[in-house]
């Protein structure tokens, strides 16, 4: 085998060992990614919770 030729085999077989996950790896990906989500979500739910405070303040101020 020439040297190109185990080039592109080790190429080959390290694209085949990155494109197979297992079980564990998917549900490592899988919590990873809700965690994130959650972290989001909840992160903006309180963030528009003190803007919508903030606006009632300003309006009250404003209107009496």
């Amino acid at each position: 085998m020439g040297k190109a030729e185990k080039i592109m085999s080790e190429k080959n077989q390290t694209a085949a060992d990155d494109q197979t996950t297992g079980p564990a790896e998917l549900k490592d990906a899988q919590t990873s990614a809700l965690v994130a989500a959650s972290t989001f979500i909840i992160f903006s739910a309180i963030y528009w919770f003190f803007q919508i405070q903030s606006v009632r303040e300003l309006l009250e101020l404003a209107y009496g």
